[in-house]
């Protein structure tokens, strides 16, 4: 066995999560608390779609942007972000110890100069809050260290780096490409979001820059900070850096295997690489739960989808399509206005439950795979080829020709429904509908390629399918974008809801705890 898999299986079993020593205090909250806090999380979370494990640094994130400014100190600060996770159940009640905020101390001030900083750039709130990501990053791995995730990232990057052939004619230095398959391997085998990977970015340059770093360090990256955003954000957003992670996305799956089989046989793992048929039934259990888990994943996010399309729907159906009809249009067609209302959930259920995955040919695979990262040989599934794309005189052609599908499919969809009765408005609500379930329809069905290690085999159909549903995906590919950044009811949370509620909901621990030190004294 390597001496590779040797390190990861070590990392993985020396995991250990945050717990309070025997007879430490620990932070505890009241269980009121707790239920009125994990309802607007989860309220708050059915609102703004977000993948499930960025729920709770984006939770930090919101925490942070709340207290920044205010006149709480750091030490008041640390302790109240520990409390509220707790209370939304991001983390166990009873178990974090009281001392832990002590920690996060060093963190907040280290920050400080950053922030400040950000005033004098000309795009100040792109600065400010690219360094609160990076920020609220530091703070979920100080609270959570994912030691046995980047112990996987180590893993593959090694891996993959000698599976990978470059075009000769693609002119990126050696150096960049190492950080940019590291890049694209945190973020497809994690998931990892823009905030995570510019915090992991960064420690790749700065390595002492996580907890309390030296003062002159701290000067070093206020002096040049402008140049360092600059700098990993153009290495993260670099076209072969997406393209890798295109690549990659099908390769990851053999890795996570290899993880769930490690921690499921912590004893006998080191002795399975001379058992192949133990090996290979480890492996197919492993790939039958994570399936499992995949189905019952996809089914959530399903669900969370299709409520956040229906209420956003039935809203804008209140606020626009109903009052135009009966002020501006003088008639109410009921047809439209139920289509509109029903077809965008309707569409993306659809697309859910018809995923498909073929668990026997993809067991088979995962076998091979797995067998040669174990050994170190060669595997047809796990190679890459990072080509340079080059369409030169043909680049214009396809442009008109995607130009003229973009145009004939929106006027045919938009002729059609003015036919069966349909105003402008009416027609402009579908469209845009239409492409924001069609391209997240289209992310929930490449989903698969999270666990199918195989490329899909796309028939005549389906290539001309996709040749027409291209345009629609792109625009919707672009208003979820545009709608992220104007979503006028997470402002209404965060901005209305969320801080009172918390004010609240301290109010009412404070109370219970009084009566209960009351109570005590009788």
């Amino acid at each position: 066995m390597s001496e590779r898999i040797l390190r990861l299986a070590g990392a993985l079993l020396n995991e250990h999560g945050m717990h309070a020593e025997a007879g430490e205090e620990v932070i505890e909250v009241s269980k009121p608390a707790s239920t009125a806090a994990t309802l607007y999380e989860k309220v708050r979370t059915t609102i703004d779609y977000q993948e499930e494990h960025l729920l709770r640094r984006n939770a930090i994130l919101r925490i942070l942007k709340r207290y920044l400014g205010s006149d709480v100190s750091i030490e008041e600060m640390a302790e109240s972000l520990l409390r509220e996770l707790i209370w939304a159940k991001y983390l166990p009640n009873k178990e974090i110890p009281t001392s832990f905020a002590k920690e996060l101390v060093p963190i907040f001030e280290k920050y400080e100069p950053l922030l400040r900083a950000t005033d004098s750039f000309t795009n100040h709130e792109y600065a400010f809050n690219w360094v609160l990501d990076v920020m609220s990053t530091e703070v979920e791995y100080a609270i959570t260290p994912p030691l046995g995730d980047e112990a996987l990232v180590s893993y593959m990057y090694e891996e993959m780096r000698e599976r990978i052939e470059w075009d000769p004619h693609l002119n990126v230095p050696a150096e960049d490409r190492d950080l940019m398959l590291y890049i694209a391997i945190h973020s497809t085998l994690l998931k990892s979001n823009i905030a995570t990977l510019r915090f992991r970015v960064l420690t790749l340059y700065y390595p002492d820059w996580p907890g309390a770093c030296s003062e002159k360090r701290k000067k070093e990256i206020v002096t040049g900070l402008s140049s360092i955003i600059e700098l990993i954000d153009k290495k993260m957003s670099h076209p072969v850096t997406q393209k890798l992670s295109l690549l990659l996305r099908r390769k990851c799956g053999p890795f996570r295997t290899i993880r769930d089989v490690v921690e499921a046989n912590p004893t006998e793992f080191v002795n399975l690489i001379d058992q192949p048929d133990a090996l290979d039934h480890h492996i197919s259990k492993a790939l039958t739960q994570r399936t499992n888990q995949f189905r019952g994943r996809l089914r959530r996010t399903v669900v969370r989808a299709v409520l956040f399309l229906f209420i956003t729907k039935m809203i804008l159906a209140l606020i626009l399509e109903v009052p135009y009809d009966f002020l501006v249009a003088r008639a109410t067609t009921m047809l439209p206005l139920l289509v509109n209302i029903t077809f965008p959930p309707l569409l993306l259920s659809f697309i859910g439950i018809t995923v498909g995955i073929p668990e026997q040919k993809n067991k088979e695979d995962y076998r091979g795979a797995i067998r040669a990262l174990l050994v170190g040989a060669d595997h047809e599934l796990l190679n890459v080829r990072v080509k340079r794309v080059n369409f030169t005189t043909w680049s214009k052609v396809f442009g008109i020709l995607y130009a003229i599908t973009f145009v004939f499919v929106f006027s045919i969809i938009a002729v059609i429904l003015a036919q069966v009765g349909f105003n402008w408005l009416s027609v402009t609500l579908f469209l845009f509908f239409l492409c924001l379930v069609t391209f997240f329809g289209i992310r929930i069905r490449g989903s698969t390629r999270d666990l199918v290690l195989s490329d899909a085999y796309t028939g005549i159909v389906g290539t001309v399918f996709d040749v027409f549903m291209l345009p629609i995906v792109r625009v919707g590919r672009w208003l979820s974008v545009k709608v992220a950044k104007i979503n006028v009811f997470i402002y209404f949370f965060d901005f209305i809801i969320e801080a009172p509620l918390k004010i609240a909901i301290r109010f009412v621990e404070s109370w219970i705890a009084f009566i209960r030190e009351k109570k005590e004294e009788i």
